[in-house]
């Protein structure tokens, strides 16, 4: 799964480097089998420190994370992002899918992010700005659940996409900040860049895709996998 996921980011082709980070010594062997670099970690709350982390150790500047989980992750969006970064090296990038169904609005395992309906405004900007020509569209991030809450149709709320990036000063200072409780009672982690005023910024879009999050995704990503090179 995660060879898989390392050939999708290579297959982007809008890296400079691709390099799985892990803990795990099982990982990095399996890596190097497969011609795959890769760089053993310490143990990390959560993978945005880990690519902090590892982030510093290669000096990358910029930084895309893309979870071992994702086999068939969406090249466009990958591509997407990688040009977007720049545009904003203070914020954390992330993404949010829009079809969002009725079964994803009660599984937990679904995290939902919450987004204003006007792109984000820049400092020197007094009105919301023209979408781009490229109808990329970039939502600001309000907040983050697993569990909608009552008013949630009142809302607007997509899928979060677990893929972060950002310039190597925004990652530093993601993994310097406090964990506040609310990362830890929701499971979320750029509830931290939230909590302390930090940016969270969203390519907003809709993907074919499928994460393996539990044993009865394989066989979707399997089903999907068919058609991949």
């Amino acid at each position: 799964m995660v060879v898989r996921s390392a050939h999708r980011a290579l297959a982007a082709n809008c890296f400079a480097k691709v390099v799985v980070a892990t803990e795990d010594q099982v990982i990095v062997d399996t890596c190097a089998a497969h011609g795959i670099k890769s760089i053993l970690t310490p143990s990390f709350p959560t993978g945005t420190d880990r690519v902090a982390w590892a982030a510093r150790q290669l000096d990358a500047p910029w930084v895309l994370n893309l979870q071992g989980d994702e086999p068939v992750f969406p090249l466009e969006l990958l591509r997407d992002l990688c040009e977007l970064l720049p545009t904003d090296p203070t914020a954390l990038w992330t993404a949010a899918d829009t079809a969002l169904s009725e079964s994803d609005r009660t599984d937990d395992d679904v995290v939902k992010i919450e987004f204003s309906s006007n792109p984000p405004l820049s400092p020197f900007e007094t009105a919301p700005p023209e979408p781009p020509q490229d109808e990329r569209f970039v939502a600001g991030a309000l907040d983050f659940f697993r569990q909608l809450p009552p008013d949630a149709r009142s809302r607007n709320f997509a899928i979060h996409v677990g893929v972060y990036g950002g310039s190597l000063e925004a990652l530093r200072r993601f993994a310097s900040l406090p964990v506040p409780q609310i990362e830890t009672d929701r499971r979320i982690e750029p509830l931290r860049a939230l909590a302390a005023g930090m940016p969270v910024l969203a390519r907003k879009g809709s993907w074919p895709r499928a994460a393996i999050d539990r044993r009865e995704h394989i066989s979707t990503v399997l089903e999907m996998l068919e058609g991949v090179t």
